[in-house]
C-alpha cells in the first residue's frame, strides 16, 4: 500500500508502559518492559510516536472502540444505522448511557478510559524521548512539540463531547494522587490553547516526504482554532447551560454569551489560512475562476476528499491495515464482509441538503406511497444534482462517478448489487438501502480498498470564518469566505443578507461539505438546533424506497419512488453532551453531566 512508510505504526513493547485500566486508576506497573528500553534510540522512540499518533487520532473513528462496529452517520442523520446488532442500534432506540452496555463503557459513541490511556502514551513520549542517544536536539524537541499538539487535539475531542474534563498534565504514577475533578469549560480550553501554542512553537512548517502526516505547525494551529470554534458556538457561548447542573454549571456553560469569542475564531482562523497559504495548502479550486462557479468542481472537490497527500489536507488519519473494518464500513465496492456496510443508506433527511446543480434546492417525493412518483422521475431528479452529490454518493441504477469505467464501481457488479438489494419490493416493509451508499473518499480508487481520512481540510477554516462573521455581524467577509467552498463547489454565490437566514446557509454547507467527515453529529449539537429531535438527531428518519417488478440491478425493474417514514430515532437534551460513566461517577471525584 503507497502510505506513508513512517507511520506503519509499530506497537509492540510499547504498548506494556502505556497499559491503565480504567480513567485515573493506578497504572499497571508488571511486566520487563521499560522505558530506558524502549526510548534507548531513535528507533524505539519513533515506534512509540507513532503508536501515540495511531491512537490518539483514531478519536471517534472505528478503531477508536467508542462505537465498536458502525460510523458516527449513522447516528447523525446522514445515513441509515446499518444491522439492528450493531452497537449504533441502542443509541438509536434507547440513546445515552451512564450504565454500560453489554458490560462494556461504550454509554456513548466514546470511551472516555480510552482517551486518558491514549493521553498517556504522549506523556511517556514527552518525559522519555531525551534518553534516545542517537536522536538530535532538534529531532527531540520537534516530537515533544507532536506530543503537545496529539495530547491537545484528543482534549479537543473530550472537550467537544463532555465539556471541561479532568486535566492529567504527566504520565501519572502508581504513587500519585489520581483523585482528579473535572476543570471548568475555560480552565480545559484555556489548557487547549496552551499545549497548541507551545507545539506551534516546537513544530516545523513541513517534514521531508518520508515523514509526511506528521504534524506541522499548521496542524497544531487547526486543533486550536476547532477549539475555539466550539467554544464560540451556542452550546457553551451561553449565559445559562442547556441544562442546570447544581451549582456546576462552569463544567458546561461559560456563563456569558459574548461576541469576543467568535472574534478569537476569526484570529486563529486567519492564521491558519495565512499559514497555510504560504506553505502550499490552498482550498483546491483549479477553474480560476473567482465569485463563480468552479466548472472544475466534481475533480476538485472528490481529491481533496480522497486523493492521499492532497494540498488541501493539513492533517488525514492514515491508517495502515488493509482489508480492516474500518475501511469496510466505508466502501461501498468493497467486496468482502458485505454485512457491514449493507444498510448504510443515504437518509431523505440529509439528501435534502444537497443543491441542484444549478443552485436551487430539488424537490423529492411526499411520504407514502400515494405520493409515488415514476422512476424516470427519480433519474431525471439524480442527474440535477450538485458535484458533491455525486463525488459522496451512488445512487440506485447509476455508476459511481468518482471511479468512471471501473467495474468495481459500476452499480450492476455483483458486490454492489447486493448492497442495494437484488430484486423483491423496496416498500414499507423496508429500511436501510436509502437513495444511495456512499463513495466519498473514494475517487480514482479502483480496486483500492483503503483510504486516509481527512481530519483537518481548507474548506473547514474557510466556513469558520464565514460563521465567525456572520456571528458579528460582517455579513460581506462572512459571503466572501461562504463562498469560497460553495462556488468550489460549482455553484452559484450566495447573497443572502439577512444574519439568520445566512446562518441557516452556512449550517447547510457545513453539512454538505462535510458529510461523512464526523462533523455533523457535532456541529448540530453546538449549535444548539432546536429541531434537533425532529429529523435531525432524533425523530422521525425518512428513506426514499421504490417499487420493484423486475432485477433491481436495471432501471428496467423499477416503477417508482416516494419518500417514507422508516424508523425513529431517540433525543433527549441531555444528549447535547455525553454521559461520564456511572462507575467513574460512583467512585465521588468526578462529577456527572445533567440529565444522566
Amino acid at each position: 500500500m503507497k502510505r506513508l512508510s513512517y507511520l506503519i505504526l509499530l506497537a509492540g513493547v510499547f504498548g506494556s508502559l502505556i497499559s491503565c485500566k480504567k480513567y485515573l486508576e493506578k497504572p499497571d506497573t508488571t511486566g520487563t518492559t521499560t522505558a530506558e528500553t524502549v526510548f534507548s534510540n531513535k528507533v524505539g522512540a519513533e515506534a512509540a510516536m507513532a503508536n501515540a499518533y495511531r491512537q490518539i487520532l483514531a478519536h471517534g473513528l472505528w478503531p477508536d472502540g467508542g462505537i465498536n462496529n458502525g460510523t458516527l452517520p449513522g447516528l447523525s442523520g446522514e445515513s441509515s444505522y446499518a444491522e439492528s446488532w450493531m452497537t449504533l442500534s441502542k443509541f438509536i432506540t434507547a440513546g445515552f448511557s451512564a450504565q454500560a452496555y453489554d458490560s462494556r463503557p461504550a454509554q456513548s459513541p466514546d470511551n472516555l478510559f480510552n482517551n486518558y490511556r491514549d493521553i498517556r502514551r504522549c506523556y511517556i513520549v514527552l518525559e522519555n524521548v531525551d534518553k534516545a542517544t542517537d536522536m538530535t536536539d532538534a529531532e527531540k524537541s520537534a516530537m515533544k512539540a507532536e506530543m503537545k499538539a496529539l495530547i491537545a487535539y484528543r482534549y479537543m475531542g473530550m472537550l467537544i463531547r463532555y465539556g471541561g474534563v479532568p486535566l492529567v498534565t504527566k504520565s501519572l504514577a502508581s504513587t500519585d494522587d489520581l483523585n482528579i475533578t473535572r476543570a471548568t469549560l475555560q480552565e480545559t480550553v484555556d489548557f487547549i490553547k496552551n499545549l497548541c501554542d507551545e507545539a506551534t512553537a516546537g513544530l516545523p512548517d513541513a517534514w521531508e516526504s518520508k515523514y509526511a502526516g506528521r504534524l506541522t505547525k499548521g496542524a497544531a494551529m487547526a486543533i486550536k482554532a476547532r477549539t475555539l470554534l466550539y467554544a464560540a458556538r451556542p452550546l457553551f457561548n451561553s449565559a445559562a447551560p442547556y441544562m442546570q447542573l447544581n451549582g456546576n454549571n462552569n463544567l458546561i456553560c461559560f456563563g456569558n454569551a459574548t461576541n469576543d469569542r467568535w472574534n478569537d475564531v476569526i484570529a486563529v482562523n486567519e492564521a491558519v489560512i495565512t499559514w497555510a497559504n504560504a506553505n502550499g495548502y490552498e482550498l483546491i479550486n483549479t477553474s480560476g475562476l473567482v465569485n463563480a462557479p468552479n466548472v472544475n468542481a466534481f475533480d476538485d472537490y472528490a481529491t481533496a476528499t480522497s486523493t492521499p497527500n492532497n494540498k488541501e489536507v493539513l492533517l488525514a488519519y492514515k491508517y495502515d491495515i488493509q482489508n480492516d473494518k474500518f475501511f469496510r464500513f466505508y466502501n461501498a465496492a468493497y467486496t468482502g464482509e458485505r454485512y457491514l456496510i449493507d444498510n448504510y443508506g443515504l437518509l431523505t433527511n440529509f439528501l435534502e441538503n444537497y443543491y441542484k446543480a444549478d443552485g436551487s434546492s430539488q424537490v423529492w417525493p411526499g411520504i407514502g406511497q400515494a405520493n409515488a412518483q415514476p422512476f424516470s422521475v427519480f433519474q431525471s431528479k439524480m442527474n440535477e444534482m450538485e458535484p458533491r452529490f455525486w463525488a459522496d454518493n451512488m445512487p440506485h441504477t447509476f455508476n459511481a462517478r468518482n471511479n468512471p469505467g471501473d467495474i468495481t464501481w459500476n452499480y450492476n457488479a455483483r458486490n454492489t448489487g447486493d448492497l442495494f438489494g437484488k430484486g423483491g419490493n423496496r416498500g414499507p416493509s423496508g429500511r436501510g438501502k436509502g437513495a444511495a451508499v456512499t463513495v466519498k473518499f473514494y475517487y480514482k480508487a479502483g480496486t483500492r480498498n483503503w483510504f486516509e481520512f481527512p481530519i483537518f481540510r481548507m474548506a473547514d477554516f474557510y466556513l469558520s470564518l464565514a460563521e465567525a462573521y456572520n456571528e458579528v455581524g460582517n455579513n460581506a467577509k462572512a459571503l466572501e469566505n461562504l463562498n469560497k467552498v460553495h462556488n468550489r463547489a460549482g455553484l452559484p454565490s450566495i447573497t443572502e443578507a439577512n444574519q439568520d437566514l445566512l446562518r441557516k446557509a452556512i449550517q447547510r454547507e457545513w453539512a454538505i461539505e462535510f458529510y461523512y467527515e464526523n462533523r455533523r453529529f457535532f456541529d448540530v449539537r453546538h449549535w444548539k438546533l432546536t429541531d434537533i429531535g425532529s429529523g435531525i438527531l432524533g425523530g422521525q428518519m425518512r428513506e426514499l424506497q421504490f417499487t420493484i417488478t423486475g432485477d433491481a440491478l436495471l432501471p428496467s425493474g423499477y416503477v417508482d419512488f416516494y419518500d417514507n417514514v422508516v424508523y425513529s430515532t431517540y433525543w433527549d437534551p441531555k444528549m447535547f453532551l455525553f454521559p461520564i460513566p456511572q462507575e467513574e461517577v460512583d467512585k465521588g471525584v468526578v462529577l456527572q453531566n445533567p440529565g444522566y
